[in-house]
């Protein structure tokens, strides 16, 4: 008699991962929490998110509440999810195949790495509040500079800074064989090299930067910087923006929009801790506001810094700027010169620039404006509120000097160049000029973009005479123009006086398109100018000379109307600076002697007798004919 046969169990089958459910495909999912064998081949974050199957429970009103979670719970439970759906990843980003197939990108050995941080500490997004929360430099520090140690997400911001450091690097790997300078501030190389020199030092490093932009964007976009808020993904969105920046590439700028999308999700828990480590560095962040901003005005972009965004990461919102410039004339009878009243005009200063910005594009050179020309009323606000800011400039440049002036009487002056960089280990002398910098940045991100788009605008046409109010109202506008040509002008002046301030502008490769810029009016303003002005010469030098800096860090030529700026600069200044043709003419000017015949002398010799005697009687001193008169 045969035994009944025990029909066994069958084990329930894990879920499917969200991927193959959104698909329709059959999943194989993997025990322990390993990623499926179709997302490892697809190279997609493998998760899981689990259905809850049954009738719903009855008496749910006789439940027990939930407790709520606080903000700062929410964010620890969503960054353990973060964690969880990065470490399924992690066989994909510590892969060390994953630049084999991007030409040109060198092996980043813990020796180049470390030397690309080392390159990262003089530049100024070193100081960004997100940068400074990750601790990368330190986390990378600590596992021997070796990548594949580093969580996903740190190692994709490591990357980051590694292609964006590439930028100043002077490895020889970046730069292949050539001229090197010793380290990125060695004056020898930067003050004394050639404009060709360290032009073909941009030339150089173009394929591996080229390289190492594309190895980050490839593993930002496998670990989906863009999606996942963590403070690690919004430094390393700011960072690959910086980078899409100093490549003038693309029409949009998704990076920028996710970098603040992340940082309006992350300052509300920001503001709910306690801890001191939270990036949350009002000044710094307003100085890093502003950068954004007059990026969006120098591209011609809606500007994505929010009102509300400022209010968020700067504080309080300032005093009016007619207020505060009021305050610093009240002030100015102090002859005392005082760092502190430099650094505490910062935040409103820089609050007032992001908001001009906003209302450039919203009043004035927004798309969303019909064509033609802007309000009248709108645009004399502007440019009233400009010159206001230029004349809270010229009192805190004043202060600014003063301060200057008395740090130099009572330190060595050094040689080296100054890094931009501003954080608590700089000096007193170098945070002023920094904050200088910044000041004149500020005012000359707008005055030029404000002439250019009313130039464009209110175009060559006066309109029809016969039409009086049209014909006022072009005049009108055309004074209006006149007025925003002016500040142009003066941010001609600014920024030269800027750059003297600090003589490492190839520092912030993101700057080349605004010395561009201003190069190229100075350059019109010069060319049709009837006189040559010393000091307009002077400023053009300057531009000139930080733009040929630019090119250690950038290929100029590579983009044609950089190029044809370049050569129009080189030509100009040589033209200027060329000395004056002296025409003498010799005895074997004339001719060999005897070429002309006797009669011909003789005549030339009765033409020049009475000019060789009235020459010889006012040149001798003894002449009795001249003593006599």
């Amino acid at each position: 008699m045969s035994t009944p046969r025990v029909r066994q169990k069958r084990r329930p089958k894990p879920p499917a991962c969200d991927i193959c459910k959104a698909r329709r495909v059959l999943c194989h999912p993997q025990p322990d929490g390993k990623p499926c064998p179709r997302c490892v081949e697809k190279g997609n974050i493998c998760t899981t998110t689990p259905v809850i199957r049954g009738r719903p429970r009855k008496n749910v009103e006789s439940a027990a509440p939930e407790t709520p979670t606080s903000l700062a719970q929410e964010f620890a439970i969503s960054q353990q999810l973060v964690q969880n759906a990065s470490a399924s990843s992690s066989m994909i980003l510590l892969s060390p195949q994953l630049h084999e197939d991007i030409p040109d990108c060198p092996d980043l050995t813990p020796e180049l790495v470390d030397h690309f941080f080392e390159c990262f500490a003089q530049m100024p997004p070193v100081t960004n509040p997100l940068i400074v929360a990750t601790s990368i430099r330190t986390a990378i520090r600590e596992i021997s500079f070796r990548l594949s140690l580093l969580p996903p997400q740190s190692r994709v911001l490591a990357l980051c800074i590694i292609a964006f450091s590439s930028l100043v690097s002077f490895h020889e790997v970046v730069l292949g064989p050539g001229p090197l300078p010793d380290s990125v501030a060695d004056p020898l190389f930067f003050n004394s090299g050639s404009g060709t020199t360290l032009r073909s030092c941009g030339a150089r490093r173009a394929p591996v930067c080229r390289a190492l932009h594309a190895a980050a964007l490839k593993a930002a976009w496998e670990a989906g910087v863009m999606l996942q808020v963590t403070t690690e993904n919004a430094a390393s969105c700011y960072m690959l923006e910086m980078l899409e920046q100093s490549n003038f590439s693309g029409l949009s700028r998704p990076w920028a929009s996710a970098y603040l999308s992340h940082v309006r999700a992350l300052a509300p828990i920001w503001r709910a801790s306690t801890t001191t480590s939270t990036p949350l560095d009002r000044t710094h962040w307003a100085g890093f506001l502003m950068a954004e901003a007059l990026m969006s005005t120098r591209s011609r972009k809606p500007v994505l810094i929010t009102h509300e965004d400022q209010l968020l990461l700067c504080g309080p919102e300032p005093v009016s700027p007619e207020e505060f410039l009021a305050s610093l004339e009240a002030e100015a009878s102090s002859n005392k010169p005082n760092a502190e009243l430099v650094f505490q005009a910062m935040k409103p200063y820089l609050f007032y620039i992001v908001r001009l910005a906003r209302q450039l594009w919203a009043t004035i050179a927004g798309d969303h404006l019909p064509p033609g020309p802007p309000s009248e009323s709108a645009t004399l606000q502007f440019l009233s509120s400009l010159s206001i800011i230029h004349t809270i400039l010229s009192h805190l440049l004043t202060r600014a000097d003063a301060v200057l002036a008395a740090l130099a009487a009572t330190t060595s002056p050094s040689d080296a160049i100054t890094p931009l960089v501003i954080d608590n280990s700089a000096s007193d002398a170098s945070i002023v000029r920094g904050c200088a910098y910044g000041i004149i940045t500020g005012f000359a991100g707008l005055a030029l973009p404000l002439y250019r788009e009313l130039q464009q605008r209110v175009g060559v046409d006066s309109g029809d005479r016969n039409d009086l109010a049209a014909y006022a109202r072009n005049e009108r506008m055309r004074l209006l123009v006149a007025q925003a040509h002016r500040l142009a002008g003066l941010g001609v002046c600014e920024l030269a006086r800027a750059i003297r301030y600090l003589e490492a502008v190839h520092f912030i490769p993101v700057q080349r398109r605004t010395l561009c810029n201003y190069a190229g009016f100075a350059l019109d303003e010069a060319e049709a100018a009837a006189v040559v002005e010393p000091e307009c010469v002077r400023d053009i030098k300057t531009i000139s000379d930080q733009l040929q800096i630019s090119g250690y860090s950038q290929d100029l030529f590579s983009d044609p109307e950089t190029a044809s700026l370049v050569e129009r600069l080189d030509r100009y200044l040589e033209a200027v600076n060329a000395p004056p043709v002296n025409v003498q003419f010799g005895p074997d000017d004339l001719g060999p002697v005897g070429a002309l015949d006797p009669d011909t002398s003789r005549m030339l010799e009765d033409l020049l007798l009475p000019f060789d005697q009235a020459s010889a009687t006012w040149m001798d001193p003894l002449s009795t004919e001249v003593l006599g008169r």
